[in-house]
This record gives C-alpha cells, structure tokens and sequence, in this order.
C-alpha cells in the first residue's frame, strides 16, 4: 500500500499521479502545465516560469509547484515546498487533470495518487492518507487543505473552471 520511489534534487512534498496500471498519454503533463501557465497568467501576469519538456516550476497564487513527468514510470509528480499550500496545491492540480481527463481524454485517464508521509517520507495512498488526516495534505477535519469540496471540472467552460480555483 505504500512505496517509496528514488531521490531526485527537487525540493519539497512529494504527491506522485500514478498511471502505470493503465498508461500516461502523450501531452497530458503538458495540457496540465498549460492550465497552470494560465492560471499563474491571471493571478500575476507573464511571471517568468521554468518550462521544459518533462519539468516545470511555476509559481501560483497559493504557492510555488513543481511538476515532474517521469515516463519510464508512468507518472507525475508534484512538489509543494510550502506545507501550508500542500493540500490547496494537491486540490488544484487533482482538479485539473480530470479536468483534462473530462475534456480531452473522455474520461478513460486513470491513476491512483499518493502523497509524501512528512516524517518517513514513504508515498502513502491518497485514500489511506484521508482517514489519518496525514498532515500537511489534510486538515483536522480530513479536508484537503482549506478547499472545502473538490472543485468541478465536468461540462464547465476554462474560464469557469480557471475562475473557481
């Protein structure tokens, strides 16, 4: 239930999208780098963002992101240095790959999420991490961050969805 994967030089957090069970497609990580280009786009403007083919650094309104595409595994991974930000940050990103899920891929994309234990740093199922309120990710109440529901992304137009973020 738990799996621990190599160390990389990026700094903070560790919530890691899994879809080795199905596959990650071609251009998924670099739709969801674009809704978080936008996103910081209409929060602050052209800021400067790092951006390269499987890795990008942008900062946004709650706080800094770091997006890693790994695809010999299959995976994504986001970074949060900020524990504060860590479960608004996991919320916005969730939402905005089945965002890209609905919308792109007809809702066939699938993964499974972990999130980086503080004090191990073992990667724990999202799932089994709610019910212990594994902090920074969840508050006392069990809620992500302060989001108290997730955020739609279903039949909803980008400014709509860019706009409740």
């Amino acid at each position: 239930d738990t799996y621990v994967i190599p160390e990389t030089n990026i700094v903070g957090l560790r919530c890691v999208f899994d879809f080795s069970a199905s596959f990650l497609p071609n251009g998924v990580f670099q739709r969801l780098v674009c809704l978080c280009v936008e996103l910081r786009s209409r929060n602050f403007g052209n800021m400067h963002s790092k951006l390269y083919e499987n890795f990008a650094s942008i900062v946004l309104q709650q706080g800094m992101v770091r997006l890693l595409e790994t695809k010999e595994t299959q995976t994504i991974t986001l970074y949060v240095e900020d524990d504060s930000a860590a479960g608004n940050l996991l919320t916005i990103i969730q939402s905005m790959l089945q965002k890209v899920n609905s919308d792109v891929m007809g809702a066939g994309l699938t993964w499974e999420t972990y999130v980086e234990n503080s004090n191990t740093n073992e990667l724990i199922r999202l799932s089994e991490a709610q019910p212990r309120k594994l902090s920074p990710w969840f508050n006392s109440d069990g809620l992500l961050g302060t989001k108290k529901k997730e955020i739609s992304s279903q039949s909803v137009d980008l400014d709509t969805f860019l706009g409740s973020l």
